[in-house]
């Protein structure tokens, strides 16, 4: 139990015994107060009544200046109740008779409080009068005063004695109120309640109607019986439902794997025992390759049929050595529990990848499953189940960067660039508000004449004074969408730089622009296109727009129905890395472009390696296109394409891409430029 517990017996008790304290002392308070406002009066009426009955003698004794006689008469009021002496004084102030109790004076704890009660009460005093009947004119004649002093200390020590036993009495009374309570408590509401307890902590999560909770004779027609009754028929309930609940909590409907509810719960079982045991252990996060394409073509229906026939594979090729989950959609993990070497996992996981890649026959429909598998160890890769799944997907994000039926193990390096990726998005929103993206500019040249002839703008990115690769950032942008906003600032700083030139120059040339997968998909990239020119007053053949063939085999219907809007616009149209993708040529003759470019992947290979790059330059003179090679860095490359009839090139050899100040000075502002290696 725990060790903050405090009994509910022992909380009632001390709330009784603090309310009977509090109370006791109320009324202890209370009685002090009546006490001494009805001794007051008892000594204030006594005072007077004394006074009274002997201030005749003590004036008789005056006026005959009879010491004895008075003497006497004091010695009488001394020994009446809490006097302690008397004093009698002629006119002049002069002491006539006194007289003291000779009882030694007491000095008790109450000497202060004695003081403040009754110190008005102390003293009291009687003037006297010449006797009348001496007189005829019946005025008053002061003779002398009669003081009489009071010993109020001890009046306060008995008023207080006195109380003393009344507070000890009602603190008596209490605390045997407060010990006949706490057992009745205790044996009536306490005690069952401590048996409803310990019968609660018996309870079993998984059998809860096993251990209901006992039910008290004397408590069956109360509340505590009636929460009782109630907490019992939870219970039972719960018992009847729990099944049915773990199982939809913890199976996946359409393939009866664990969900991840149960793979979490089955992975910490298992990280405890191998910590317990120190083994190693394998999970494999496995994502289908183009499953997309399954559900698109054949329906979701036999997408469904698909899905569970890959879980009877895996669970196959699992059997004993682990466990296989379905965590949504494509995704599978296996536990391979078994599985303790980095060798062991490569093994099993080349044979996975041999009995997944076997054809499925449904209906007629014969598919051939391909998959890209992460794998993470424990406890190298976390010691943790959600650690280890996160590391498992990253791993096998980087297997599908591969390419399809690929494998990879998780490094740490991987979740560093993850990182690294996170803080590069942040900071790419921040990088257009700040303006730090700039432009570089790469000449194209007219490999015959040797002139300028066009140029190509490559964006880069000005942070804390250096400047970043854009194959750090650009695949950043385009995973977050955030590449539209950049590649329209691209164009719009083109259209500036063109008229800019215009203005200073009164001479331009064409400056081509990248447009990535998603600005091309973006609805607006033509009315912005055509804004902008507008906004500049620029000649649309003086900006020229580059798509990949990647972007263009998207959607094919609707890339031709934009490429005839920007053409016909006057805008010129260029493909880029044209051959890198899986595009179709029958498509390649309906695109309206007016260039195509030859990979820097293809020129890097001549003159050895000339087949694609002269399919490329065939096609671009069958088609009546503009063909600009890319990426030339030597005299052998430039000498091929000049004998096979490319009639621009752009590349190192030339110029590496260069500021925009730069490049006028070299290129723009004497209209002369040449190829100077050449």
């Amino acid at each position: 139990m725990n060790a903050s517990f405090k009994s509910l017996t022992w909380k009632q008790t001390n709330l009784v015994v603090f309310t009977a304290l509090f109370f006791a002392i109320a009324i202890f308070i209370v009685e002090i107060a009546i006490q001494v406002i009805s001794t007051k009066n008892q000594l204030a009426d006594a005072q007077q009544e004394l006074l009274n009955s002997v201030e005749q003698t003590t004036t008789n004794a005056v006026w005959s200046l009879d010491d004895k006689l008075a003497s006497q008469t004091l010695q009488g009021i001394i020994k009446v109740d809490n006097v302690g002496s008397a004093v009698i004084e002629l006119d002049d102030g002069s002491r006539f008779v006194s007289t003291a109790n000779q009882a030694s004076k007491s000095f008790g704890a109450y000497e202060s409080l004695s003081q403040r009660l009754f110190g008005d009460l102390k003293e009291t005093s009687r003037p006297l009068y010449r006797p009348f009947y001496f007189e005829s004119n019946q005025q008053q004649q002061l003779i002398g005063t009669l003081t009489i002093f009071y010993d109020t200390q001890k009046l306060t020590n008995k008023l207080f004695g006195q109380l003393q036993l009344g507070l000890i009495a009602t603190l008596a009374r209490a605390l045997l109120l407060t010990l006949v309570l706490t057992v009745v408590f205790h044996r009536f509401l306490t005690q069952p309640i401590a048996q409803i307890s310990e019968a609660i902590d018996k309870i079993d999560p998984d059998s809860p109607d096993e251990n209901l909770l006992p039910m008290a004779p004397a408590h069956k027609d109360d509340e505590l019986g009636l929460v009782t009754s109630k907490f019992n028929q939870i219970l039972l309930q719960f018992s009847q439902t729990q099944n049915k609940l773990r199982k939809m909590a913890t199976r996946d409907p359409l393939t009866g794997l664990p969900n991840r509810t149960l793979l979490l719960e089955t992975l910490n079982v298992t990280i405890q025992r191998s910590r317990v045991h120190k083994r190693n252990f394998s999970l494999l996060f496995i994502d289908l390759d183009r499953f997309k394409n399954v559900n698109d073509s054949l329906g979701h229906a036999l997408g469904d049929q698909f899905l569970a026939r890959i879980a009877r594979i895996l669970e196959r090729v699992v059997g004993d050595r682990g466990s296989v989950a379905r965590l949504g959609g494509d995704e599978f993990v296996i536990l391979a529990d078994e599985i303790q070497t980095p060798v062991q996992a490569a093994d099993f996981v080349d044979k996975l990848l041999i009995q997944l890649n076997a054809p499925i026959q449904l209906n007629e429909h014969a598919i051939h499953p391909a998959a890209s598998i992460g794998i993470s160890i424990y406890p190298e890769d976390g010691d943790t189940a959600e650690d280890l799944i996160r590391h498992a997907d990253i791993a096998m994000y980087s297997a599908k960067a591969a390419g399809s039926n690929q494998w990879s193990f998780f490094k740490q390096q991987m979740t560093e660039r993850a990182a690294v990726r996170l803080r590069t998005e942040a900071s790419l929103h921040d990088a257009l508000k700040n303006n730090e993206f700039l432009l570089y500019f790469q000449p194209k040249f007219d490999l015959n004449t040797h002139k300028v002839v066009g140029c190509e703008a490559l964006i880069r990115w000005q942070k804390d004074g250096r400047l970043i690769s854009p194959m750090s950032f650009i695949p950043v942008a385009e995973e977050t969408g955030i590449i539209i906003p950049i590649g329209r600032w691209v164009i719009e700083q083109s259209c500036k730089v063109i008229r800019e030139w215009q203005r200073k120059y009164n001479y331009a040339i064409p400056i081509a622009v990248n447009v990535a997968s998603q600005q091309f998909a973006d609805a607006s990239l033509v009315p912005d296109i055509k804004q902008l020119a507008i906004r500049y007053q620029i000649s649309p053949e003086l900006l020229e727009v580059e798509i990949t063939e990647t972007s263009l085999m998207n959607d094919v219907e609707q890339a031709i129905i934009k490429l005839e809007q920007l053409k016909t616009a006057g805008f010129g149209i260029a493909v880029d890395d044209f051959g890198t993708g899986y595009s179709s040529l029958s498509y390649l003759r309906h695109l309206p472009i007016t260039t195509m470019k030859i990979d820097r992947a293809f020129v890097s290979d001549l003159p050895k390696d000339s087949a694609i790059a002269s399919t490329i330059l065939m096609l671009g003179q069958q088609l009546d296109l503009s063909i600009v090679a890319e990426g030339i860095e030597n005299d052998e490359q430039l000498q091929w394409l000049k004998d096979n009839n490319c009639v621009i090139g752009q590349g190192f050899f030339f110029s590496e891409p260069l500021p925009l100040e730069e490049f006028e000075q070299q290129f723009i502002s004497a209209k002369t430029a040449k190829i100077l290696q050449v």
